[in-house]
C-alpha cells in the first residue's frame, strides 16, 4: 500500500468514526478491510485511533485492533436497511464503530491494573435473542417443558401420540390403540420463546413468544376449532368437510384451508389477522369482513372493524427470523423487543416522537437491534433485564 493509499485508510475511519461516512464511504472501507493487503496498515491506523480516543485505558494492540474493526463491519452486513426519507444506516454504521472501540477493554485478553478495574464501570449486560422453547399443559393440569434437547413420544391422548423433534417441532399424531376422548391442551410461549406445532390433522402452527393456542389432541366433531392469545401463523389444512375456526378476542376466523397470521397481544391498540393464501371470514359480534390474500382485517379497541392492504413480507417477519420496522413508532417497536428478548422496558424523561425503518435478525443480541433507534436520535440504558429508552441528546 502507498503513502496515499495509507492515507485514504486513514481518512476513512476517521470521518467513520466522527459519523460523518456517507454509505458509499462505508462501503469502501468495508472493500479495504476485507483486502487481506490492507491489514499491517490497518492494525498500526486502529491502535492509534484507541489511543486517541482513549488514552486512560491499556493500549490496544494491532491485531485485536483490526479483529475489532472486522467485528464492527460485519454488523453492516446485519443490519438489512430499508428506503426511508432519513436514511439512518450510516449514522448507526459509526455509532457501531464507537460503541465496539469504546468497549474493546472488554473484549480483550489483557488483563487491567486494580486501578484500572475500581475506575471503570461493569460491562453493560448482554441480552441475547430468544430461542426455541416452550410448555406444553396437559389436559390433567401437569406441565411438560420442551426445547430442542427433549425428543421422543411424550405421551399418548386419546387417539394421539405426542412427538417432539429436534428441531423443536411438537406433533400430534395417529394413536390406533385408543378410545375417542376429546382431551384439551395448551402449549405456550414464554416471553423470548417461539415453537412451532403440527396439529392432529397436519395443520402447521407457528407461535410468536408470549403467545399461546389451546387445541385438542384430536379434532372430533364437525368442525376443528382452536383458540390463541399472542401471536400465530397457521398453515390450516383442507378439509372441506371440517371448517376450521380460531377465536382470538372475542373475535372468529373461519377457513378451509389456507395460510394466514393473527396477532392478538392484549398489549396492542388492535387485533389483526393477515391473510397469505386462500381466503377466511373474520368475525366479531355482527361484523365480518372476508379477506384476499395479502389483505388485513383489523379490530380496533373500540370493536371497530376495518380492512387494508399490507406488506405481507412486514407482517411476516417474526416467523421468518427478521424484525421488520416501517415506519413504527418507538413503543411499537419496544413491545416487539421486549418479548422476544424477555426484558422489561421503562421510558423516563420525554417520549421520542420519531418513526424508524430497518430490517434486523432476531438472532442479534439486542444492543445490533437498538442501533436502529439510537442513530434517530434514541438513548437507551440497560439495567439487568431492563431497558430505559429516553429522547436522546
Amino acid at each position: 500500500m502507498t503513502h496515499m493509499h495509507k492515507a485514504r485508510l486513514a481518512y476513512l475511519l476517521s470521518i467513520y468514526f466522527d459519523k460523518t461516512a456517507t454509505a458509499a464511504e462505508v462501503d469502501e472501507l468495508m472493500e479495504a478491510v476485507e483486502d487481506s493487503k490492507h491489514d499491517e496498515e490497518l492494525k498500526s491506523l486502529l491502535a492509534e485511533l484507541w489511543e486517541q480516543h482513549h488514552s486512560h485505558h491499556r493500549p490496544i494492540s494491532e491485531e485485536k485492533g483490526a479483529e475489532t474493526l472486522r467485528a464492527i463491519l460485519q454488523q453492516e452486513r446485519v443490519l438489512k436497511p430499508v428506503a426511508v426519507k432519513k436514511r439512518w444506516w450510516p449514522a448507526a454504521a459509526a455509532a457501531a464503530i464507537m460503541l465496539f472501540i469504546a468497549g474493546y477493554y472488554w473484549m480483550s485478553n489483557q488483563r487491567p491494573t486494580n486501578e484500572y478495574m475500581a475506575e471503570q464501570p461493569v460491562p453493560p449486560y448482554v441480552i441475547k435473542p430468544g430461542g426455541n422453547k416452550a410448555v406444553l399443559t396437559l389436559a390433567d393440569g401437569s406441565h411438560i417443558e420442551l426445547d430442542s434437547s427433549r425428543e421422543g413420544v411424550l405421551t399418548t391422548q386419546g387417539s394421539a401420540v405426542v412427538v417432539n423433534s429436534s428441531s423443536s417441532i411438537l406433533a400430534y399424531g395417529p394413536n390406533k390403540n385408543s378410545t375417542d376422548e376429546a382431551v384439551y391442551n395448551t402449549l405456550s410461549t414464554p416471553r423470548g420463546g417461539q415453537y412451532c406445532l403440527i396439529l392432529s390433522d397436519g395443520t402447521k402452527v407457528w407461535l410468536n413468544a408470549n403467545s399461546s393456542i389451546r387445541f385438542p389432541a384430536t379434532f372430533n366433531g364437525d368442525t376443528r376449532s382452536v383458540s390463541i392469545k399472542g401471536e400465530a401463523y397457521f398453515e390450516v389444512a383442507k378439509n372441506k368437510a371440517k371448517p376450521f375456526l380460531v377465536t382470538a378476542k372475542e373475535a372468529t376466523i373461519r377457513v378451509l384451508g389456507t395460510h394466514f397470521n393473527i396477532m392478538a397481544y392484549e398489549d396492542e391498540g388492535m387485533m389483526t389477522t393477515t391473510l397469505l393464501e386462500g381466503a377466511v371470514k373474520v368475525s366479531k359480534g355482527d361484523k365480518f369482513k372476508i379477506l384476499k390474500p395479502g389483505v388485513q382485517a383489523q379490530i380496533l379497541a373500540d370493536e371497530t372493524m376495518k380492512t387494508a392492504i399490507v406488506d405481507v413480507d412486514e407482517e411476516m417477519a417474526w416467523k421468518n427470523g427478521w424484525f421488520n420496522f416501517n415506519s413504527w413508532d418507538i413503543q411499537r417497536i419496544m413491545r416487539q423487543i421486549s418479548r422476544w428478548y424477555d426484558i422489561d422496558v421503562v421510558y423516563e424523561g420525554k417520549m421520542p416522537t420519531g418513526h424508524y425503518s430497518g430490517i434486523v435478525s432476531r438472532e442479534n443480541n439486542i444492543s445490533q437491534v437498538l442501533q436502529i433507534m439510537k442513530a434517530g436520535g434514541v438513548d437507551f440504558k440497560i439495567e439487568d433485564r431492563k431497558i430505559i429508552v429516553s429522547e436522546g441528546h
